[in-house]
């Protein structure tokens, strides 16, 4: 399992963000980034996965899915990395959701 500290590194990268950046969306010091990635910090505060949620640009529960924070397997991890992705490049969540729709009914009849 990955740590809370390797996810946040690779959501940031795979959202193409440097530390500096995702640190002035999310509201918080560019060193709390850092520490969190380097692994100084394993806990985050409600306030903090919000404010790196939106730093992000992730739903509330979508963060805390992807760092592994919520206890739930209702999201594929592969689910996970195509959404942020796709909000990376502004996608809204509405339009994130019938990508991953679409991409679920290709791969189901495909399989026909």
């Amino acid at each position: 399992m990955k740590t809370i500290s390797k996810q946040l590194k690779e959501l940031r990268e795979n959202a193409s963000l440097s530390q500096n950046e995702l640190a002035k969306r999310a509201n918080i010091s560019p060193a709390y980034v850092n520490k969190i990635e380097k692994g100084l910090y394993t806990t985050l505060s409600i306030d903090k996965c919000h404010n790196l949620a939106k730093g992000l640009g992730m739903t509330f529960r979508d963060f805390l899915d992807a760092v592994g924070l919520l206890n739930d397997n209702s999201t594929p991890k592969a689910n996970m990395t195509l959404m942020s992705a796709l909000r990376a490049r502004k996608l809204t969540n509405e339009q994130v959701n019938q990508v991953i729709s679409y991409i679920e009914y290709v791969q189901d009849n495909g399989n026909k």
